[in-house]
């Protein structure tokens, strides 16, 4: 390539212009520097322009979602969309946590967490929750994802009978059997899970930990009711078995929210947050709340497989827990969602779709379509037109479900409408 001297003099571009162009072409492996002889193109050329991304991932409908760039609406994501995010607010925020915590920018985190963030989650949890509980209960995990895995590694050995809720968490099912665990899916009603079930399937196993969302269940959209998570923790106090309460979408209630943990006071309960759905999937941090007995291990479990959650991550989120940041941007959020939810099952019923259970708030709409049995040729059909959807069996243990669809309402709109017309 001619020297930068040369180019500098022979073009209208500054000579600073030209050393930072260098540099990136260097940086991006398409040129290489050479001291005292200069730079030159490398054989790298011309090769990564024909890379893709790998065949083998792309007949998962998680993994086009989560790839799919800004062109994609993803209306069958778990998350909210950019638009409901207040991201200048989180701007400033991350730049005080900056200012202020600048050591975490080059540390590693706390193994446990951040100990004022978890006496914040303690704070937390008691005004949403109504749980009492003390920092040396708390462990902060790299999204609600690692939790569960986490969990899973420590309680679920080869062989082991595990509950889930069904139609549930996909990836849940997949971590749990990657553990050797036999998932045994127990239907979802409108009440929470099915007790009938979960008693005719005791009478025949012996069952390690029953995991279940309890707030916004995925992909329901529905609340356990207080006389269904009593007869749940009743079985499992009868049966000595663990309930692994995901509560992930639980802070997308207006109001103190029913939960497992509650009633158990952390004994049996192991539960579940998260801030990666509702504040922001980048900054990912989560939570396990469960006995002092279960910390160590899980402790031990987490120094082997990631150390730490980056020690900004937890400072930010303990920035805007105590400044009240938060708590202002959820109650935003949650007055969005109610209005968001209505309007969107509107829209779905008058074209004749239907729902097993009716969602009183969040994000997810569980559809149907009496005149559809299959819908994935509307899911292929849609996504040719650049709309994400995940089929039911994507949520499935042993039902069929081919005839659902999760739905997004903070990614509806009324202009989709037309598309789901029958």
């Amino acid at each position: 390539m001619p020297s930068i001297r040369k180019l500098a003099s022979q073009a209208t571009f500054t000579y600073h212009t030209i050393v930072s162009a260098y540099t990136r072409l260097v940086s991006e492996g398409i040129l290489s520097a050479s001291p005292g002889r200069g730079y030159f193109v490398t054989s790298r050329v011309g090769k990564s322009a024909n890379s893709r991304e790998p065949e083998c991932m792309k007949g998962d409908p998680l993994f086009r979602l989560l790839q799919g760039g800004p062109q994609y609406t993803k209306l069958g994501c778990g998350w909210l969309p950019p638009t409901w995010r207040d991201t200048q607010l989180l701007a400033k925020a991350i730049r005080r946590t900056a200012r202020l915590e600048q050591s975490s920018l080059a540390e590693y985190g706390d193994i446990s967490g951040y100990l004022p963030m978890r006496k914040q989650l303690c704070v937390h949890m008691k005004r949403l929750t109504r749980v009492d509980l003390h920092p040396n209960q708390l462990l902060t995990t790299i999204g609600a994802t690692q939790a569960l895995d986490l969990v899973a590694r420590l309680l679920i050995k080869p062989g082991d009978h595990v509950f889930v809720d069904e139609p549930g968490n996909g990836n849940l099912i997949r971590l749990i059997q990657l553990a050797g665990g036999n998932v045994i899916g127990i239907r979802r009603t409108q009440d929470g899970p099915d007790i009938n079930e979960m008693e005719s399937h005791l009478a025949r196993h012996s069952v390690k930990a029953f995991f279940c969302n309890s707030t916004f269940h995925n992909p329901t959209g529905g609340n356990i009711s207080p006389h269904n998570a009593f007869k749940v923790l009743r079985l499992a106090l009868e049966h000595d078995f663990f309930v692994v309460e995901d509560d992930v979408y639980g802070d997308f209630s207006p109001t103190v929210r029913q939960t497992f943990a509650e009633l158990d006071n952390i004994e049996r309960v192991i539960y579940i947050g998260s801030f990666s759905k509702c504040l922001s999937a980048s900054l990912r941090v989560g939570y396990i709340a469960c006995s002092q007995e279960l910390i160590e291990p899980l402790t031990r479990l987490k120094m082997l497989t990631c150390v730490a959650v980056p020690a900004f991550c937890e400072r930010f989120v303990n920035t805007i827990l105590a400044d009240g940041t938060y708590a202002r941007h959820m109650k935003n959020v949650q007055q969005r969602l109610i209005k968001q939810q209505v309007q969107t099952q509107q829209s779905l019923i008058e074209r004749g779709w239907r729902f097993d259970i009716i969602p009183q708030g969040g994000m997810f709409i569980w559809a149907y379509h009496p005149e559809l049995p299959c819908l994935q040729p509307l899911i292929d059909k849609l996504e040719k037109q650049n709309i994400l959807l995940i089929p039911g069996s994507a949520f499935s243990v042993t039902r069929d479900f081919q005839n659902y669809v999760r739905i997004n309402c903070t990614h509806y709109s009324e202009n989709l409408g037309h598309h789901f017309s029958v």
